[in-house]
């Protein structure tokens, strides 16, 4: 399912579940919008809706693809 996750950099308590979020479902995007806290939508309207609208558009394209496994956090790290 494709998913788009959106924190503030400022909103402390969001910013771990919104990477792991990230690190574990295979279609996400995750923006983190700065000087923002929990209110996106409120705080920085126009981004917020640039964003979504950005979303939502590559998904009806069929553009919003899954990670691409080269970008997997258990391969990058590898060593052998």
């Amino acid at each position: 399912v494709p998913t788009l996750v959106m924190t503030g950099d400022e909103d402390d308590h969001c910013l771990q579940p919104s990477i792991y979020l990230k690190k574990t479902l295979p279609a996400v995007g995750l923006a983190i919008l700065p000087k923002t806290g929990h209110t996106l939508n409120l705080e920085e309207p126009a981004l917020f809706n640039s964003l979504v609208a950005d979303f939502i558009a590559q998904v009806e394209q069929g553009a919003w693809k899954v990670r691409d496994p080269r970008a997997d956090p258990a391969q990058v790290m590898r060593t052998e």
